[in-house]
């Protein structure tokens, strides 16, 4: 029951970040009055911030599929899965203020290394609690394949070392040539092609959902393991 509190808890603050993501697409109060070109040319001048969400959308995303495929192989609950998902969630909830940070400034190397911190820290925690949950099979089912979890290990890495890459490329100076927000925004819908082409694999066990129960028709039901992920 504690796992399945969690759980929704989860999800409502992965959909609240995703949701407050768009509140920065907003046309300036000045530009209430334009029409034609002129409104054009202002929609043309908020790209950044378009940019800056549609990016933030697909890493969110990618969390929370990674969220939902690492905790569909969990068996057991303790304390230090509660506190570190909290920390997930944490992090997850204050990525909308990086994001509103670097939608206003686009090429500054101090916003655009902010936001990429951001994330690598996001990045971070889930890889460590896939980690916590796996590490001895502590939390996982005893026969979960080794193949299975040293998969996940390797996508969960995944984030943060391509976010690690792209704050050495702003460091480097080298954001003049390509728009470091661009080649995250590749990064984070390239993880989304691999989850969609990942082939699915029936999970080692049956699954059943936390407080469930056959009435709900949740019990006993056999999921098939879900599409490579960004972060899980």
């Amino acid at each position: 029951m504690r796992l399945h509190r969690l759980l929704l808890f989860s999800d409502g603050v992965y959909a609240i970040a995703v949701t407050l993501l768009a509140v920065e697409l907003v046309l300036p109060e000045a530009t209430a009055h334009l029409h034609g070109r002129d409104l054009l040319d202002s929609l043309l001048e908020i790209w950044p911030r378009v940019l800056a969400f549609l990016t933030s959308f697909l890493f969110i995303s990618n969390f929370w599929a990674g969220h939902n495929i690492i905790f569909h192989l969990v068996r057991r609950f303790d304390g230090g899965l509660m506190w570190l998902a909290l920390l997930q969630l944490l992090c997850i909830a204050f990525l909308p203020f990086p994001t509103s940070v670097v939608g206003e400034h686009v090429s500054d190397p101090v916003a655009l290394q902010f936001y990429f911190g951001s994330l690598l820290v996001t990045g971070l925690v889930m890889w460590a609690l896939w980690w916590y949950m796996s590490s001895g099979r502590r939390l996982v089912d005893p026969d979960l394949s080794p193949r299975v979890i040293r998969r996940h290990h390797l996508i969960s890495s995944g984030v943060p070392a391509s976010v690690l890459l792209l704050m050495v490329w702003v460091a480097v100076g080298a954001g003049r040539f390509i728009n470091p927000l661009v080649l995250a925004y590749l990064v984070a819908f390239g993880y989304v092609v691999l989850g969609v082409l990942e082939q699915r694999e029936p999970l080692p066990a049956e699954v059943e959902e936390p407080g469930g129960s056959d009435d709900a028709g949740s019990q006993g039901e056999r999921r098939s393991k879900g599409p490579g992920h960004a972060s899980g």
